[in-house]
């Protein structure tokens, strides 16, 4: 049975914070809490655009307890769990599920969502995932990153539909975790397209395209392909009006 926590999207909770301010008596001040520090950037190249961050340096000058290499592996690991359902104890007790639409999902929601949740590779037994690019962030310590490129043939019926042999091919997708410096995953981004125009599945993530393809998305915009706003719409009629005036005033 499908559960309905992978399709609607939680409310964070809201934290009071008390701000505290000490008291410099050196200065005869108040001083508020210093800002976070701004990360580490350590270019390794720069010409026009290009600010290329020099990733080894990065790495080399955190502090994090994982090397990048290990948050890597631990990703990897995560993912051979079929993340976290096969092995739940690789989350975090603050581990946060965040989706395109879906979540933050805490952890308890999570694992009952992925306990109940559809499986497209009920209806595309040979479905893989095709998990490329994987690679630490320099800038947030305990950050990986990932591509993802699954395919696979509908042979099954499923979410009531028949079955008819088709290919899916989705459009790629970014996937991340954010591990903590014990290596539980606090953290699971997952199913942002990139290019919406790439592949098959309407241009959308995770499970929303396999419903698509199949031809029984749910009624809602979220699971169907993008399309611009009415606002939007007019927004760029007048822009173009505006550029076409303007070229024929010069």
């Amino acid at each position: 049975m499908f559960s309905s926590a992978l399709l609607l999207t939680s409310f964070p909770r809201l934290h009071r914070a008390n701000n505290i301010c000490r008291c410099c008596t050196a200065l005869k001040m108040d001083a508020a809490a210093s800002p976070s520090p701004p990360p580490l950037t350590i270019l390794a190249d720069q010409r026009g655009a290009l600010d290329l961050l020099d990733e080894s340096a990065m790495h080399a000058a955190n502090d994090f307890a994982l090397s990048a290499n290990e948050c890597i592996a631990k990703a990897m690991d995560f993912i051979a769990a079929n993340y976290g359902q096969k092995d739940s104890s690789l989350l975090a007790d603050n581990f946060e599920f965040i989706g395109p639409f879906v979540g933050p999902l805490a952890r308890r929601d999570y694992i009952e969502a992925m306990e109940g949740a559809l499986n497209p590779q009920d209806g595309f037994p040979d479905l893989i995932g095709r998990q490329f690019g994987f690679t630490a962030d320099p800038v947030e310590p305990g950050r990986v990153w990932w591509f993802t490129r699954p395919t696979g043939t509908f042979s099954k019926d499923w979410f009531g539909a028949t079955a008819d042999g088709s290919r899916i091919e989705t459009a790629p997708q970014s996937m991340g975790v954010v591990l903590n410096e014990a290596g539980l995953v606090c953290k699971f981004n997952m199913g942002t397209p990139i290019d919406r125009t790439s592949g098959n599945g309407g241009g959308l993530g995770g499970l929303f395209t396999f419903m698509y393809f199949v031809g029984n998305p749910l009624p809602i915009p979220e699971c169907r392909p993008y399309e611009q706003s009415l606002p939007f719409k007019l927004l760029n009629t007048v822009g173009a009006l505006l550029t076409k005036l303007k070229r024929m005033g010069e």
